[in-house]
């Protein structure tokens, strides 16, 4: 990934209409709080500009990443336990990390003691050893295993009366 900034005295929706056009209308754009982001699929790079006002002018963000190695066909979730019912939400991996990892988000209607039980039973199954006890409460639950050199937290919370957060994170060294 490379990453750049910029400032500039047009205004945030100006930049926004300016890569509108330079990239002939073949782009997406999503607010993200005050700002906005712009992405764009050029060959085997994906571009993004992130625009937010600054004073009387802009200020933006610009990535690029390679994504000619990326899987075509994305699962999100996938390699990972998941209870019936389950929507995984967030699968981000972060390969050029130290220690590459890989954060996985999903919601369902299990309570963290279910859910704790659930993914305790496939993890164990897929070889993974309880590294830690953990700490569990009624509304929230926080465990630790391991697999050889990698690592895994699991965080289950309860979100509402009727649906629960999981958090994993896997660090593959």
């Amino acid at each position: 990934m490379r990453a750049q900034t910029f400032t500039s005295s047009h205004s945030q929706d100006d930049l926004v209409e300016f890569y509108r056009t330079a990239w002939d209308k073949e782009v997406v754009v999503n607010r993200l709080g005050p700002a906005q982001v712009i992405g764009h699929r050029d060959g085997d790079y994906y571009i993004t500009v992130q625009v937010s006002s600054s004073g009387s002018g802009s200020k933006g963000n610009i990535g690029i990443v390679d994504v000619a190695d990326a899987p075509k066909h994305f699962v999100p979730g996938k390699g990972l336990p998941a209870p019936a019912g389950s929507k995984v939400f967030n699968d981000i991996a972060y390969p050029d990390d130290s220690v590459p990892a890989r954060t996985v988000a999903m919601r369902n209607s299990l309570s963290p003691a279910q859910n704790t039980a659930y993914f305790r039973e496939h993890l164990v199954a897929d070889g993974w050893k309880v590294d830690d006890a953990g700490t569990c409460g009624a509304a929230n639950c926080v465990m630790r295993y391991e697999r050889g050199d990698s690592k895994l937290t699991l965080l289950v919370m309860r979100e509402s009366a009727s649906q629960s957060q999981v958090l994993i994170n896997v660090l593959q060294p």
